[in-house]
């Protein structure tokens, strides 16, 4: 049985050749997002855009049932982690998906997403999500 190829980043991060931050999140969005979620969207996963297009932000307003796109600390209340686990959200598709049909991710993939945003969805400097110091 062909492994999906999307699944290689997953020996990556179980070899220790990586961890599972922003920048594992990232390349998991331009292989298997950006083509739809990119630059102009509603919703720009591509690099430097991503994590402020979604931690702590609503979900766009086409999606009727809403919430919020990433919880930091709470996959299961992320609408993020919904629509990649879900067979049938509540509304829409499962994602990502080609013209037709859902492909979803592979579950070790969507593992790695979860878990980042289980460990307070870290971002990095270059995409505004580092924890800026309070006050001056």
């Amino acid at each position: 049985m062909p492994v999906d190829p999307r699944a290689a980043i997953c020996s990556e991060v179980e070899a220790g050749a990586t961890t599972v931050g922003l920048t594992t999140v990232q390349t998991i969005f331009t292989q298997s997002c950006v083509i739809c979620h990119g630059s102009g969207y509603e919703v720009d996963l591509s690099a430097g855009h991503a994590w402020a297009s979604l931690v702590n932000q609503p979900a766009p307003a086409s999606e009727s049932c809403g919430g919020i796109l990433v919880v930091p600390g709470d996959p299961a209340s992320s609408y993020l982690y919904q629509k990649l686990t879900n067979p049938h959200p509540c509304t829409g598709s499962q994602m990502p998906r080609t013209d037709l049909f859902p492909d979803p991710l592979p579950s070790c993939v969507i593992a790695l997403i979860e878990g980042w945003i289980a460990e307070g969805a870290p971002g990095g400097a270059a995409d505004a999500g580092v924890d800026a110091p309070s006050g001056g």
